[in-house]
């Protein structure tokens, strides 16, 4: 993906958000770091990045390729049960969607930091919840 002018706008868009999540780290610490932002939600530090796209995001994988050094980068983090990786890109029109960057798959989160669970239409279910025939839907795991 090539470099162009950073996001400012989306920027400061985007640490609002976090803001209602947690505590945002002064700026000037990660100065020169390969994050945007660092924020501390229940004692959890969360590394985010911020870009923006040119059309909707309908699955998680469709970010992937473009966004490739960015997915690179955060895996070299350490995974922990304390740490969290996330994209946060932001369309032309303002609407902005959060991916969880796990170590083998991408996870579409809203700005809470929950999981989107979709609706599998064809099982014509809910993911995790109990379906007629007694199995369980399965829980968002999108790997590549």
């Amino acid at each position: 993906m090539s470099q162009g002018r950073p996001p400012l706008v989306a920027l400061r868009r985007a640490e609002e958000i976090a803001c209602q999540r947690g505590v945002l780290l002064d700026a000037f610490v990660i100065q020169g770091s390969s994050y945007d932002f660092i924020f501390f939600c229940s004692f959890c530090p969360v590394f985010v990045r911020v870009r923006k796209i040119r059309a909707h995001i309908s699955d998680p994988t469709d970010i992937a390729l473009p966004f490739k050094e960015e997915i690179l980068l955060f895996r070299r983090l350490p995974k922990t049960a304390v740490v969290s990786r996330e994209i946060r890109v932001v369309s032309p029109w303002g609407a902005w969607q959060h991916f969880l960057v796990c170590d083998d798959s991408i996870v579409d989160i809203r700005y809470n930091g929950l999981p989107v669970l979709p609706v599998d239409p064809a099982a014509g279910a809910v993911p995790g919840k109990m379906t007629a025939s007694g199995h369980s839907a399965p829980l968002v795991s999108t790997s590549f």
